[in-house]
């Protein structure tokens, strides 16, 4: 649940939440649209499918556009189905920074901790922080 959380917050502070939802927005007037100007996609259905096999590029060729309006609704959803999967993935990148980011906090947190009862430990934990002192040198 934590980590829906800083993916929410990543997803908030970047704005992406504005561009996904302006996309569903534009998908959606874009299928609407679609076959009032296109014979060839006559239904709602039809047009979603065209535009979802348009801006993803799998283009199966099941449905073109013919018309200019046609092909310039599809331009445009196909740049902004683009513009959003570089979003996506901008914003995947960031929620995994993240969460390495506060995994090596924690990490270095308890480290400190085992290092301020340092007289209480014993000699097996000892050597399992000499190791882990040894290991992370070693990455550095």
């Amino acid at each position: 649940m934590k980590r829906l959380h800083v993916l929410w917050n990543i997803i908030r502070i970047t704005g992406a939440d504005v561009v996904f939802y302006g996309f569903l927005a534009v998908y959606v007037a874009a299928a609407l649209l679609l076959p009032l100007f296109e014979p060839g996609i006559p239904r709602f259905g039809d047009a979603l499918w065209y535009l979802f096999v348009s801006f993803t590029t799998i283009g199966f060729g099941d449905f073109v556009a013919v018309t200019v309006v046609g092909r310039l609704i599809t331009v445009a959803v196909a740049l902004y189905g683009i513009l959003v999967v570089a979003l996506a993935t901008g914003v995947i990148v960031g929620f995994y920074n993240t969460l390495m980011r506060t995994r090596s906090k924690e990490s270095l947190r308890d480290f400190v901790s085992e290092l301020e009862r340092l007289p209480d430990l014993s000699r097996e934990q000892l050597a399992d922080l000499a190791r882990r002192v040894r290991e992370r040198h070693l990455l550095e």
